[in-house]
């Protein structure tokens, strides 16, 4: 086995580094209150300049960061679990997401007194190679549909085998790089046991391959277990905000 895998480090993580030596871009008007909501979270960035956000501050700080979850290291239990509903408008209206992404992040710093702090540390992952058959790929040839429908499979209407791994990466939560060297659109449809794959415990009578065992048959690929070096952002202190 090779060694880990080196990672570059995320660009909005790089950006918090370039903000230490001029002023970070921030909303120009910004509410924070306490969801009423039970359940369901989104954040959008809208146009004008606009943000809407209910979530968890958790989340919001893995969208402004570019993050999964298992790189935020430590925070209160309020953190993961108390709802916002965030209203925010940047002074420019033709803002572009990744200078509002950055105003995110001046916007927990600034309303939540979040202070945090980047490390590197491995994490258990996977490359994504090619199985000793070759691919079992259906090119997608150009102005095709894919032969994707509800309910047909789990993972479906995916054009690269890119997209292929970054989908396997959030359904395992864990890192996955393609190293197939695989080029080309195609039409990937992958049929398998969801439940085991994401840590539940499958329904009676469900009938379902493994991921491993889909992978090889319907696609020609499998999964090789390999460490990835990662950044992870530790928190060191954050604050409910106070009231508007």
């Amino acid at each position: 086995m090779t060694g880990p895998s080196r990672v570059i480090p995320l660009v909005c993580l790089c950006c918090a580094a370039v903000a230490q030596t001029r002023p970070a871009p921030s909303f120009d008007v910004a509410s924070v209150k306490l969801s009423g909501m039970k359940a369901g979270s989104w954040c959008r960035f809208l146009p004008g300049g606009r943000l809407e956000a209910v979530s968890w501050i958790s989340q919001l700080l893995q969208i402004a960061y570019g993050v999964e979850d298992y790189q935020v290291v430590g925070g209160p239990g309020w953190f993961t679990s108390d709802r916002y509903d965030i209203q925010a408008k940047a002074e420019n209206p033709d803002a572009g997401k990744s200078e509002m992404l950055l105003m995110l992040q001046s916007l927990l710093a600034d309303r939540f007194k979040l202070k945090l702090h980047t490390e590197t540390r491995d994490f258990p992952g996977f490359n994504l190679v090619l199985d000793k058959g070759g691919p079992k790929l259906r090119p997608l040839k150009e102005g095709e549909a894919s032969q994707c429908g509800p309910g047909n499979s789990y993972v479906c209407g995916i054009t690269t085998v890119a997209d292929l791994a970054n989908s396997l990466h959030h359904i395992l939560r864990q890192p996955v790089f393609d190293k197939t060297d695989v080029e080309g659109r195609f039409d990937i449809l992958l049929d398998f046991d969801t439940f085991t794959a994401s840590g539940r415990t499958p329904p009676p009578d469900y009938d379902k391959p493994s991921l491993s065992q889909a992978l090889r048959d319907q696609l020609g690929l499998r999964l090789e277990a390999q460490k990835a070096a990662l950044p992870v952002l530790v928190i060191d202190s954050v604050e409910r905000p106070a009231a508007n």
